[in-house]
């Protein structure tokens, strides 16, 4: 139950987030880059399909780690994606960008570490772990904004992690779906 509870508080909080922090006037800016994040996730669960780095485990609703990737794609990841983007346009100095990359690296960790470690929604498989995560999610949130920037070089950035992905954790191609 307390994995039910805590998936639908993030569902909630993330819609809320959008609606307070949002900047709804410049929604077309953000949204190639909502769409890019969107389609990385989708393809990253199709490759990781036979090979899991991660598994949400089931609660008394959600049965499927199918149907927990889903909200991710279309619910969580936009609505991260939009107000990430959003809020980073006020911030000035390139010192206090990296300090809010890293305020939301330091969040998205401190929210998987409670998934993980107190609440038991997370488990980890083939060598992936939450230092892996945070690492991931430096990348993750630096991508974004580069995606934002210029999509071409985030696309070249993201082909080039998933293979370093896929040697790391050693997926073999019969383990391709």
């Amino acid at each position: 139950m307390e994995v039910l509870i805590f998936r639908v508080c993030m569902v909630l909080f993330f819609l809320l987030a959008i609606v307070k922090w949002g900047d709804w006037k410049n929604w077309r800016l953000f949204y190639p880059t909502v769409l890019f994040v969107m389609v990385v996730n989708l393809a990253a669960s199709f490759l990781t399909y036979h090979h899991i780095l991660w598994n949400y485990n089931p609660d008394f609703i959600v049965k499927t780690q199918t149907a927990v990737e889903l909200v991710n794609s279309f619910v969580m990841l936009p609505a991260t994606t939009f107000v990430y983007l959003s809020q980073f346009q006020r911030i000035g100095t390139r010192l206090y960008q990296y300090g809010y990359i890293a305020l939301w690296v330091v969040f998205y960790s401190c929210l998987e570490f409670i998934d993980h470690f107190l609440v038991g929604g997370i488990s980890y498989k083939n060598g992936w772990s939450w230092a892996t995560s945070a690492m991931f999610d430096i990348a993750m949130f630096s991508i974004i904004r580069i995606h934002y920037l210029n999509p071409l070089a985030a696309w070249v950035l993201s082909f080039m992690l998933t293979a370093v992905i896929i040697t790391v954790f050693n997926f073999m191609s019969g383990e391709f779906k």
